[in-house]
């Protein structure tokens, strides 16, 4: 199945707003995706080598092809089958927003607890606040077993 994906920037490229309460990761730090689980949305907290990618890519004006299944994720020509993301409750928690949610959005987020920069590429059933974030072109997202 296709999702559409609503996308959002922020106004001002240091603004988010707070991801908000959630269940940490534990001993998600080190791998190379921390999963914050929270109620409506979903969190993932990429390590620096691959997170700028990523937030271009997800974030920025391209469209790239996105794949979501149980066992792989592809984005565009990156399969990340082997970087530890698939098999964790946090990329089944992914796979049941996509899977269910009415509509799907993706922004960046922060929290507190975690060090100064940090930003959360965030998933939600949920729109951010508007006053923070614009709407930008919608990501296809394939999703599938």
């Amino acid at each position: 199945m296709d999702r559409e994906v609503r996308r959002y920037r922020a106004y001002f490229p240091s603004w988010c707003q707070t991801f908000g309460d959630h269940v940490p990761d534990p001993g998600g730090e080190g791998r190379a995706v921390e999963w914050l689980v929270g109620e409506h949305c979903l969190g993932a907290i990429i390590i620096p080598e691959i997170r700028d990618m990523l937030i271009r890519e997800l974030l920025g004006s391209r469209k790239p092809k996105v794949i979501v299944r149980d066992e792989s994720m592809r984005l565009g020509e990156t399969d990340f089958r082997d970087a530890g993301v698939c098999g964790h409750p946090g990329y089944a928690a992914l796979l049941d927003l996509l899977k269910n949610a009415e509509t799907v959005h993706l922004f960046l987020t922060y929290h507190l607890i975690y060090p100064p920069g940090t930003r959360i590429i965030t998933v939600s059933s949920k729109a951010p606040q508007s006053l923070i974030y614009k709407e930008t072109a919608p990501l296809r997202v394939s999703v599938g077993i």
